[in-house]
């Protein structure tokens, strides 16, 4: 039902009751933009047994359309045998030659929605669609091409056409879709400044407003002046492809070899088995299954020290939603990662913790050791609360929503 408010309808297949980064972020713009001014309506993926239509709590009403496609992409899951995980990744680069769009019938469901919300609003609202993957972005840039009147924020949280992955074929596709999205946009959100960059290098639209929305950790700031008997190290979270804790175990073995006397526990939360642990390492290395995301805040919280495994990749602008969840239990980060990249900028302008590069043994030991150092003198980093705190969701969603405003509803 229309009221005084503005309105803004989030675009997104990422929406709970489904888990992720992505949903986490999608989530947090429809929890903390400003109810007192908009209205915010959600179209998104059916998924399980979730309601079609829904009110929240907060007063967000949620539309929940399904995706009746006869072939869609393969998932993956840590307890298939190699040959199966093969045969998967397999099958997703011949469904993307082939049928490059797996949501096109959910598409034209949330085109038709989004028209059927905009007619109830006339001019008054705002969309947000999520990218990846690209139908959101398609079904609102259907209507702008046909003229319809509304503001348009297209949010990517990942590169698009640049993106190193993308097979040649679905790479040619995505930079026309790609330049259509940036010529028809109010507003492109994405969730560092490399990307944010690389993508109004190529837009062609001088009227086109960029916004850098980070990601960010959504529970309550709180510091605790903790130490175990044991020190210990947690890592949160999957290990897959390059993401690999095995030049950090060498630096491990090296410097238990060097300090045979000090005493680490290091727990790999999520881990499973997709990490081989050597042997030497079996009397410190504890690898568990994956917990709920509530659970994997507590034990961060308990940590004495928090791994961070990032490898090095082609593009730049990676974060990993991980960090601003490390960031937020305020327990000492112990990063490898690119030293050049903006995950190791932000740790080190948060005095957050140690910093060493992926494939520095040396350069690890020494940032376990200066990390076993820290809490072996029960002391602690005196980190950049404020700009810890600007990482929490709500504020980075109040940018957007203050731009928004701003843009658009400000005479």
């Amino acid at each position: 039902m229309k009221t005084s408010k503005k309105h803004i309808v989030l675009v997104t297949t990422w929406f709970p009751p489904r888990n992720s980064v992505a949903v986490n972020r999608m989530w947090a713009f429809a929890k903390y933009f400003d109810k007192t001014f908009f209205d915010v309506d959600v179209i998104t993926l059916q998924v399980d047994s979730a309601l079609m239509e829904e009110q929240l709590t907060n007063g967000v009403f949620v539309y929940r359309l399904p995706n009746r496609m006869l072939f869609r992409k393969a998932t993956f899951n840590k307890s298939v045998p190699y040959v199966i995980h093969k045969l998967k990744a397999f099958y997703n680069v011949v469904l993307y030659t082939f049928f490059k769009n797996e949501y096109a019938d959910w598409q034209k469901r949330a085109e038709r929605k989004l028209m059927e919300l905009l007619t109830l609003y006339d001019n008054d609202t705002t969309v947000i669609s999520s990218y990846e993957p690209m139908a959101p972005h398609l079904a609102v840039l259907s209507l702008k091409q046909k003229g319809v009147a509304f503001h348009w924020v297209a949010d990517c949280r990942d590169e698009m056409a640049n993106n190193p992955s993308l097979i040649s074929s679905l790479k040619k596709a995505y930079t026309k879709i790609e330049q259509a999205i940036l010529l028809n946009a109010d507003i492109l959100s994405t969730v560092s400044k490399p990307i944010l960059d690389n993508f109004l290098a190529t837009a062609g639209n001088k009227y086109l407003i960029g916004a850098e929305i980070r990601n960010g950790f959504d529970f309550e700031f709180e510091e605790k002046l903790l130490h175990n008997e044991i020190f210990t190290v947690v890592s949160a979270g999957t290990f897959y492809g390059k993401r690999k804790p095995y030049v950090f175990f060498t630096a491990l073995e090296r410097f238990l070899l060097q300090n045979p006397t000090k005493k680490v526990r290091l727990k790999l939360i999520g881990a499973g088995n997709s990490v081989i642990v050597p042997s030497s390492l079996f009397h410190v290395v504890e690898t568990l299954p994956k917990v709920s995301h509530e659970g994997a805040i507590a034990q961060m919280r308990q940590a004495d020290c928090l791994l961070l495994i990032l490898p090095k990749v082609v593009q730049k602008g990676v974060y990993s939603g991980k960090l601003f969840e490390y960031l937020g239990c305020k327990r000492p980060i112990l990063a490898t990662v690119d030293k050049t990249d903006v995950a190791a900028d932000l740790i080190q302008e948060c005095n957050a913790g140690f910093v060493a590069d992926f494939d520095d043994v040396q350069e690890i030991e020494q940032c376990i050791e200066q990390a076993y150092t820290l809490w072996e003198r029960k002391e602690s980093l005196p980190m950049n609360d404020e700009l810890i705190m600007w990482h929490h969701r709500k504020n980075q969603v109040k940018i957007l929503n203050d731009l928004i405003i701003n843009s658009f509803y400000t005479k």
